[in-house]
């Protein structure tokens, strides 16, 4: 009961901090479409556009990591595990975003065993690799290395996976990191759905040289 109270009480802030987060692109959305209405020039008539498709993405964005939750919340219940090759998994999404990455001027390496079995669920397993592979490609200046690597834990004989990147090297000059996309973070508490599901951590991790910043999924081996 103790846990579903402290469950409860996460839901209730989280819808909160939703709901303020969508009426500010919702608000601008409305004011920038009533002056759509008036004199503008062209000039600014294509600002007042491109202001509403920022906002439209910005509120579509929340949404959209709200349904990967409520994935995360209802295959937890619903879904058996089974053996889910994390290995091949990483390299589908890495080609997936491989195109975004190179547009970017960023790097992807990918490190992993040629398999790397899991017990698991393969579609949070790929939207958890997404998220992290996103995050990298969104929060770093433009020129960024990226680096996912996967391997086998030494002491249980479980899975870990990490997505490092050398965005942070800027911190002293030269191009400005652009501001989170998801100030809610709703990405890192999907990463911990998908962790707490499969009886696993996710948090950040020691960046190895030459990266600035890790996170790490880490998966237990079969008990």
């Amino acid at each position: 009961l103790d846990r579903q109270q402290a469950a409860l009480v996460r839901e209730r802030r989280l819808a909160n901090e939703v709901a303020h987060e969508l009426r500010t692109p919702l608000s601008s959305i409305a004011l920038q479409a009533s002056a759509l209405g008036g004199e503008l020039d062209a000039a600014a008539r294509q600002q007042v556009v491109a202001r509403i498709g920022q906002d439209a993405l910005r509120a579509g964005h929340v949404l959209n990591q709200l349904l990967a939750l409520a994935r995360a919340s209802r295959d937890e219940l619903h879904e058996a595990k089974a053996p889910v090759d994390l290995g091949a998994l990483a390299r589908a999404v890495c080609a997936d975003y491989a195109q975004a990455a190179w547009q970017r001027g960023d790097e992807i390496a990918l490190s992993a065993p040629p398999v790397l079995r899991v017990s698991g669920h393969a579609v949070l397993l790929e939207m958890a690799v997404r998220n992290l592979l996103e995050n990298a490609l969104k929060h770093t200046p433009e020129g960024t290395r990226i680096a996912v690597q996967l391997g086998v834990a030494a002491a249980d004989g479980g899975a870990w996976l990490q997505v490092c990147d050398d965005g942070a090297r800027h911190a002293d000059g030269g191009a400005a990191v652009p501001p989170p996309a998801d100030s809610l973070h709703l990405g890192h508490e999907i990463l911990r759905r998908v962790a707490d599901v499969h009886g696993g951590r996710f948090g950040v991790a020691p960046a190895p040289a030459p990266f600035t910043t890790c996170f790490r999924l880490d998966l237990p081996g079969r008990a």
